[in-house]
């Protein structure tokens, strides 16, 4: 992680990782996750957690790395129907 904010981010989707499984499967607890994330999270925080997703020392649990692959898909199909 490179900085003290990316590692907060990081706890903070394991933690909601955590709360939300919720004896849930895990794609649908990664999509609620993911919903969570789209709803309370800063677009600058949604950024960061995916650029975070390159590096190899993410320490994302792995339903909150499940989510945040939604995420991203979620925001580069975003940015794709804006352009177009």
């Amino acid at each position: 992680m490179s900085t003290h904010n990316d590692k907060n981010l990081i706890h903070m989707i394991n933690q909601i990782a955590v709360n939300l499984r919720g004896g849930h499967d895990e794609e649908t607890a990664a999509a609620a996750i993911c919903r969570h994330l789209e709803t309370f999270w800063a677009r600058p925080m949604k950024q960061r957690l995916v650029a975070s997703l390159e590096r190899e020392d993410d320490e994302l649990s792995p339903l909150a790395r499940r989510a945040a692959l939604l995420l991203a898909e979620r925001l580069l199909a975003e940015r794709q129907t804006r352009t177009t």
